[in-house]
């Protein structure tokens, strides 16, 4: 647990430094326990949601936002609000996947290829 924080804490101050607009992130298993999630962004309580993103939904509401799928890749998922409230980002990792919350001035493939750097050390650690 202590790793999956330092990495995350990691991510925090790199997203900082290269202006990637991320505002909250959480760690989630394959089995759908959130294992980490920042203090600003609760999703304990909707990871069938995310599990059904993986899955293939291409629209979703999350912390009461509505979310659209925009881009699905090898690398992960990006959901748009359709209204302007930011973007939800899914990057998968072996064990689990990585959630963030990027607001609506972030660039989301920017962001994606940001976050896997960070996902790729998540691997097996979930």
């Amino acid at each position: 647990m202590d790793e999956i924080k330092n990495i995350i804490d990691d991510l925090g101050i790199a997203s900082l430094e290269s202006n990637t607009k991320i505002a909250g992130v959480a760690v989630m298993s394959d089995s759908g326990n959130i294992v980490f999630q920042t203090d600003n962004w609760d999703l304990t309580n909707q990871t069938n949601t995310i599990l059904n993103v993986i899955k293939g939904d291409r629209s979703f509401i999350l912390s009461d936002g509505e979310f659209s799928v925009v881009e699905t890749t090898i690398e992960g998922i990006i959901g748009t609000n359709e209204s302007g409230m930011g973007h939800v980002i899914f990057v998968p990792f072996q064990g689990g996947v990585l959630i963030s919350y990027a607001m609506p001035q972030a660039d989301p493939p920017k962001a994606l290829a940001f976050l896997k750097t960070f996902a790729m050390r998540l691997n097996g650690k979930v």
